[in-house]
């Protein structure tokens, strides 16, 4: 599935048994992630960020719309993280929409949010043109920067101390 040529040992693994991924808005490619994450990632209903044991992926188009929304999930979630509802700040995946730059609103917001997830790290995947011209897009290689982007994600996921501690200011 995430196949790289001359890659070496691929993916990290998943060491997680169960992984919540939550789209904060639709159209958000919240679908591709949790492939990206199989068979550990379930998506999961926005109105059900209450996972207390298991991590959470939050995931967002790189727009003004897509970090507005995220901007109002983190909110969410920093309540469920004071209340014991989230046992760790989530992860924040930005799903790229074209090849150009952010514009300023999407740095903006995606600095504001930085701080707040897992690892004080958001994690970006980029946008593959080719995906527009298959039927399922992880079926075929993906680019370097996405296995780069999918190991990264896996490499927050990871139990550690560090990355479950970091994030979300009380």
């Amino acid at each position: 599935m995430f196949k790289r040529q001359n890659r070496g040992s691929g993916l990290p693994p998943l060491l997680v048994a169960s992984v919540a991924v939550v789209g904060c808005h639709g159209g958000a490619g919240t679908t591709t992630v949790t492939r990206m994450l199989a068979p550990a990632a379930h998506e999961t209903p926005l109105q059900q960020i209450a996972t207390q044991y298991e991590p959470l992926v939050l995931v967002a188009k790189g727009t003004a719309y897509g970090l507005k929304h995220a901007t109002e999930v983190m909110n969410f979630c920093r309540h469920n993280l004071r209340y014991g509802f989230l046992s760790a700040p989530p992860v924040l995946v930005i799903v790229a929409d074209s090849v150009q730059p952010d514009p300023p609103t999407v740095k903006a917001r995606i600095r504001l949010l930085q701080d707040d997830v897992r690892g004080k790290s958001v994690v970006r995947l980029p946008y593959v043109p080719a995906w527009r011209d298959v039927d399922d897009p992880l079926s075929v290689t993906a680019p370097r920067d996405v296995v780069d982007a999918a190991a990264t994600l896996r490499q927050l996921l990871q139990p550690s101390s560090t990355h479950h501690t970091q994030g979300i200011r009380r």
